[in-house]
């Protein structure tokens, strides 16, 4: 997986039995010596867009830009505020987009697809960096960067992560600048590292500790302290048996242990079954790379501490994470450790494959040398083209600025925004981000009002947030089944709650009036007839 250093010279003429010695590896290895080519980077980024999408208004997308609302419109979601504000305040994200929205009075949407396009080219930086600090070949490099392109979106694992998202989050420049810290490392600049890890961590510190605990693991296995590394990992381990023992009983009843068991991601037990490749094959490409390498160079040095990093947190979830067991380690998410991995790997597959190019257009030479790999990345990117369609299936592919949605959900959700009362509070059914042609579409980011919390987000947001656990338990509670209820049971779960309206299907059966219906989603006035 590695590739042998240029030699110093031939020995001199008058010691010929002299044997030659070790010397590190030059510097050409490093980025210092690589010729950044920033423009194709830029064509890069516009390709990266129209094969992988964007919904600015999706999945976590969607938290954050509710978040940047509720931080430039005080006003906004009064009666829901938990909800929004609580991943706002772990994360300078939010805060630093609405500073910019302010100073620059840049529309929230344009300013939004401007972060998507700079973490995008910053992605592709990054993947730069660590691969010029790997391989000394030009057309490895590139065979990195042009893998990294393609595999954008790549799902990591069962962990309900992206590499990289189609939106924008923290994620999206915490991710770039733990690679800009994995570069620095491998370049053995500590303080460089030092500082992308802490401008990593002040976007997103869960993420970042990851990357922290995979760097710690690179170092160790730079200097070659083999045994130091078991010793980490099985420090680890250890934590994790203790926290494990300490917290084996939670009380299921309450809202904390509720919220982190409503996440199927976090538990191995309930992935789905084509989701456990994803956490094997990296382990055994890492172990094949191990093998050939001895764990020397660089490529060795990074797939040792992949390899451990992954196998540690395997164990961990394996032994450790179970849905009758310590639900504290669930929500530490330790699965999401392999999102390190994944980056560093796909650097070094690219790497590997770019030479393996290289080495056929010097054996073969003509059309065919480049025909072939041609083919190769088309198909890549054919397939996560054909993976976000499936993803997002109602919406846009591209979801540019002021484009009217096609998407029959954010069409009611605008509705609601241009035709209610600010202060309006709405109820959807728990589930009904999972409905199909929803697209995981954010109400409250699109319709710019308060709703009664979900299952599935704010579930999310109360694994971490103790404030919004109870609200969330309560309210996802009364909201649970909403399309199927009658409308003595709506009327009676969610007047108490607040709510003033109320979002349906269209074949859902109702009394109440409703203003709006665009054949799949209605509208209507909750207690209203």
């Amino acid at each position: 997986m590695g590739h042998s250093t240029p030699s110093s010279g031939p020995a001199p003429l008058s010691a010929p039995e002299r044997p030659p010695t070790a010397s590190p590896p030059p510097k050409a290895v490093g980025a210092a010596r690589a010729k950044t080519p920033f423009g194709a980077m830029a064509l890069l980024t516009m390709l990266v867009l129209l094969v992988h999408g964007y919904h600015p208004f999706a999945d976590d997308g969607a938290l954050y830009v509710a978040g940047i609302k509720k931080l430039l419109h005080p006003s906004l979601y009064q009666t829901d505020a938990v909800f929004v504000t609580s991943h706002v305040r772990v994360s300078v994200f939010a805060h630093l987009a609405a500073l910019l929205v302010r100073s620059t009075h840049l529309p929230l949407p344009i300013l939004l697809l401007i972060f998507h396009l700079l973490s995008i080219f910053l992605f592709l930086l990054g993947s730069w960096k660590v691969a010029a600090n790997i391989f000394p070949a030009a057309q490895s490099r590139w065979g990195a960067l042009l893998l990294a392109a393609a595999c954008f979106t790549l799902p990591v694992a069962g962990t309900s992560l992206f590499l990289m998202d189609p939106y924008v989050t923290a994620r999206s420049f915490s991710t770039p600048f733990g690679l800009f810290a994995l570069a620095a490392t491998l370049d053995g600049a500590w303080k460089e590292a030092a500082l992308w890890l802490a401008l990593a961590a002040s976007m997103d510190f869960l993420m970042a500790g990851y990357m922290g605990i995979f760097l710690l693991m690179l170092i160790l296995a730079q200097r070659g302290k083999w045994r130091a590394m078991a010793v980490a990992a099985g420090a680890g381990l250890a934590l994790c048996s203790t926290i494990f023992c300490a917290t084996l009983h939670p009380r299921i009843d309450l809202p904390a242990s509720q919220a982190a068991l409503s996440r199927s991601y976090f538990f191995l037990s309930m992935w789905k079954w084509y989701e456990y490749p994803g956490l094997l094959l990296p382990l055994l490409l890492l172990w094949v790379g191990v093998q050939r390498t001895r764990g020397r160079g660089a490529a060795g040095q990074l797939s040792a501490a992949a390899l451990a990093t992954g196998g540690c947190a395997s164990l961990v979830s394996l032994c450790f994470v179970h849905r009758s067991g310590s639900l504290l380690l669930a929500r530490l998410q330790v699965l999401r450790s392999f999102h390190p991995i994944y980056l560093a790997g796909l650097v070094l597959v690219g790497g590997l494959l770019g030479q393996r190019i290289g080495a056929y257009a010097l054996r073969r030479p003509g059309p065919r040398a480049i025909l072939y790999p041609a083919l190769l990345y088309s198909a890549v990117l054919a397939a996560m083209f054909a993976g976000q369609r499936l993803t997002y299936p109602a919406s846009n592919h591209i979801e540019w600025p002021g484009m009217p949605p096609r998407n029959p959900w954010q069409q009611a959700f605008l509705w609601v925004r241009a035709n209610t009362p600010k202060n309006s509070v709405f109820a959807l059914d728990a589930d009904y981000v999972l409905e199909p042609g929803e697209d995981a579409q954010g109400f409250r980011a699109t319709a710019e009002r308060s709703m009664l919390a979900d299952w599935v987000k704010d579930g999310g947001i109360a694994c971490i947030s103790r404030a919004a656990q109870a609200p969330w338990q309560r309210q996802a509670k009364a909201t649970h089944n909403l399309d199927r209820a009658t409308d003595a049971e709506r009327s009676a779960r969610l007047l108490p709650l607040g709510a003033t309206w109320i979002l349906l299907r269209t074949p859902d059966a109702t009394a109440f009036l409703c203003p709006y219906d665009n054949g799949t989603v209605k509208v209507c006035r909750l207690g209203i007839r």
